[in-house]
């Protein structure tokens, strides 16, 4: 395990190795003869993929372990790129950049849940928070410097080099997560269904759990909207089209610098403030795109702060209160909550902005998620359940229970046989 620590290091900045960012609608446009129309359809993929895809993989992690579903994503996402760069026909196109989709929802649930369990045989889960955050800064930091240099290559070489070389320098993270060990299991392994139901019926009957769902999806959301809308913002401010690339970058930066420090954020004012302050000002901030004064482009960046600072401390609070049966389907679960919800709102967003106006998009984004947060917020702080570490050690679940009916799960399939009930805690009320 601690040979693992020192592999992730190296894998988790690796595993997605991306210089297209910049380059790759016109790459489609200029090379492949795609319509304008026809890019947005690649977008819609991707989304579709990705929701349909976070859940299915979270259950895969948990059930087959996280170091083959991790493996087998890296193999798609090195050929989907190569696949891209040399494809022709969109259908062959299509279905690449479906298989970047695969990727991305493959790693969400399953990469966390690799480093929360290889954390815990070293009784060291307490550095999951901080540990977590300064991977996605990295991430993030390399991104940026991703973005740039693939969009400066293209001065000198064909659109398609950058694209390939992104598959090429994905490869050396397939060997990391190969010299990887699985973590240790404490609890046999149950069958897709059985850990699909059970981290749903844990998610749906545990408010704490589903109010920081709702939070996590705030702060998805209002980064999301920020991203969409920051390109016109910046034009209605009077800065030139050639320098968004420019102001894209730098929000990289800035969600990798509040990723860096969400640790010692965390640690220092504690969830209470952080649930509650930092996705009510991701809300907020969206007002600051509004008027015309370049110095509140500042403020309007905030969310892709907030993002970065809410994300390891809400991954870190469901990852406590489930077992390793369950931990990479139910942080897939969150992220497929806040796919679903975007991919609902957006197009809503867009209709407002068509109809009505910019501004008037802007407030109606600020003031549902300011709505939304406080609801999710007071749901949270009266389930009795706010601190990091949960209230009792999370057992596994043999049955679900969502108010309908209560069953064993996987009952009847040829093999099974009965668990021993889980231990109790010494000292612990029997009916608890």
């Amino acid at each position: 395990m601690e040979r693992n620590l020192r592999l992730l290091n190296w894998w988790w900045w690796s595993r997605w190795f991306w210089l297209g960012e910049g380059i790759w609608v016109v790459f489609l446009l200029e090379e492949r003869g795609v319509t304008l129309g026809q890019v947005l359809l690649f977008e819609g993929v991707w989304a579709g993929t990705v929701l349909l895809m976070e859940v299915p993989s979270g259950v895969a992690a948990d059930r087959f372990g996280r170091r083959p579903v991790l493996l087998l994503a890296g193999v798609v996402g090195a050929a989907a790129m190569f696949t891209f760069g040399l494809g022709g026909g969109l259908i062959v196109l299509l279905a690449a950049y479906a298989g970047l989709g695969i990727t991305d929802a493959s790693f969400s649930g399953a990469e966390s849940a690799l480093l929360y369990d290889t954390l815990e045989p070293l009784e060291r889960t307490d550095e999951f928070e901080p540990r977590l955050g300064r991977l996605n800064a990295l991430i993030m930091a390399g991104f940026a410097g991703m973005t740039v240099t693939g969009s400066l290559m293209v001065r000198w070489t064909p659109l398609a080099t950058p694209i390939l070389l992104s598959g090429a320098l994905t490869l050396p993270s397939l060997l990391l997560m190969w010299k990887m060990t699985e973590p240790p299991r404490r609890l046999d392994r149950s069958s897709l269904r059985a850990i699909g139901g059970a981290a749903l019926g844990r998610v749906l009957r545990t408010r704490s759990m589903w109010a920081v769902v709702l939070l996590n999806t705030v702060a998805t959301l209002a980064i999301i909207f920020m991203a969409i809308l920051q390109q016109p913002v910046l034009l209605n401010l009077g800065f030139p089209a050639w320098s968004l690339g420019i102001f894209i970058a730098g929000q990289m930066l800035v969600g990798a610098a509040a990723s860096w420090l969400a640790g010692a954020v965390g640690a220092r004012a504690g969830l209470r403030w952080l649930f509650l302050v930092v996705p009510l000002a991701s809300s907020l901030a969206l007002l600051a795109g509004i008027p015309d004064v370049a110095w509140l482009y500042a403020l309007f960046l905030f969310p892709a702060a907030g993002f970065h600072l809410m994300f390891p401390h809400t991954s870190g609070f469901l990852s406590r209160r489930v077992t390793e049966r369950e931990r990479a389907t139910v942080v897939s679960i969150s992220s497929m909550v806040a796919s679903a919800t975007s991919m609902v709102v957006t197009p809503s967003l867009g209709l407002v902005v068509d109809r009505a106006s910019l501004d008037t998009a802007l407030l109606c984004a600020s003031l549902g998620l300011t709505a939304l947060t406080l609801l999710a917020y007071l749901a949270w702080a009266t389930a009795g359940d706010v601190r990091r570490d949960p209230p009792t050690a999370p057992v596994s679940d043999d049955v679900l229970d969502i108010g309908f009916e209560r069953a064993p799960l996987g009952a009847g399939r040829a093999g099974d046989t009965p668990e021993a009930p889980p231990p109790t805690l010494a000292g612990a009320d029997a009916d608890a």
